[in-house]
């Protein structure tokens, strides 16, 4: 019974809601993946976190991340995408490929839009 509700969850698509994952900085995306649950198509985020102490649990957030996430959470994010961008290599294979952004189109997008470009995992 598990397995087939785990199997209905995985299937419903949010195409308005995106999943942040926590790894801790230098870990391995895939591995920080398993275990959390969506379906092909869905955002997923992989952020790194750099405080002491557990990690956050996987979760689902709607376009309004600085309204709906934990200030502490939004912080690593953001110190994510600055980590990420300092980087000589830049991102890892394990994230998907950064669409080619022009200004103007960059001025449109949601703030949740933004992120998911940067720390976007490929599902």
């Amino acid at each position: 019974m598990e397995s087939r509700i785990v199997k209905l969850e995985v299937r419903t698509a949010r195409p308005h809601e995106m999943l942040v994952v926590w790894r801790r900085p230098e870990a391995d995306v895939a591995g920080a993946l398993r275990g959390a649950t969506f379906a092909p198509g869905d955002k997923v985020v992989c952020a790194e976190w750099f405080e002491d102490g557990p990690l956050p649990g996987p979760r689902w957030y709607g376009e309004r991340l600085n309204q709906a996430m934990p200030a502490a959470e939004y912080e690593q994010l953001y110190r994510s995408i600055d980590s990420i961008a300092g980087r000589p290599a830049g991102r890892t294979a394990s994230f998907q490929p950064v669409p080619s952004l022009t200004g103007e189109r960059m001025r449109q997008m949601s703030d949740a839009e933004l992120i998911h470009a940067v720390l976007g995992v490929q599902t």
